[in-house]
């Protein structure tokens, strides 16, 4: 499933391509059981279908469950997906400051701390020069705020946040990251933590769009 999966988001494996049971089973030296559990599943999130004479076959994208867990993970192995990164620039930009700034206004003692505590470790891990840790502990502070908002909608966010920004750090951390972008989430938190939400939002959109313009640099958009 994962790699027919992973295929289908990297093109190997094109809209309307058929797909054949019998030399998948070949492969991936399993039981015809197997791959028909494993196409059920791919049908299920809108990559696959079948039809009379024609037999299993991929989809058009727009019938693919973008949002799904497994489908968001196969967009983000290995090359990072250009157009998902850009894609997700524009989602924050309408969901993260206003997530900040009702963050600002009802978050919890023990939330603010847990942003805190992630903006910590994304300074501890900017001076280690610890790259797997810079990328986990700044997705740890975007989903804490997401959390400390107080709408589970929100929060669901972290389903595209966390995938989606890994792929968006392969992509920026070939570039040097700069004392600029650790700024930019210390005013963050601080606003929060002084309970002002328009400061909230302002300084979270400034953060995004600083992120988005990084990104429309290095892949050229």
């Amino acid at each position: 499933m994962h790699a027919l999966g992973e295929r289908m988001m990297r093109g190997d494996l094109v809209p309307g391509q058929s797909i054949n049971t019998e030399d998948v089973m070949v492969e991936f030296d399993v039981s015809r059981t197997v791959v028909r559990e494993a196409l059920r599943v791919l049908t299920a999130k809108g990559l696959v279908d079948a039809r009379p004479k024609h037999g299993t076959y991929v989809t058009e994208r727009s019938r693919w469950e973008l949002l799904d867990t497994d489908v968001m993970r196969w967009r983000t192995e290995g090359v990072p997906d250009a157009r998902l990164v850009r894609e997700l620039d524009q989602v924050r930009a309408i969901i993260e400051p206003a997530a900040a700034g009702i963050a600002a206004g009802s978050r919890t003692s023990e939330q603010l701390a847990a942003i805190e505590a992630a903006h910590d470790k994304l300074i501890a891990s900017f001076d280690d020069d610890d790259e797997a840790a810079h990328i986990e502990t700044d997705v740890a502070f975007h989903i804490a705020i997401l959390a400390a908002s107080g709408n589970e909608l929100l929060e669901r966010f972290e389903v595209v946040l966390e995938p989606a920004m890994q792929a968006r750090h392969r992509l920026a951390l070939r570039h040097a990251t700069t004392t600029s972008f650790l700024d930019s989430h210390r005013a963050v938190f601080e606003a929060i933590a002084a309970g002002d939400p328009d400061a909230a939002r302002e300084r979270m959109q400034l953060l995004i769009d600083d992120s988005a313009r990084d990104i429309a640099a290095i892949v050229g958009a």
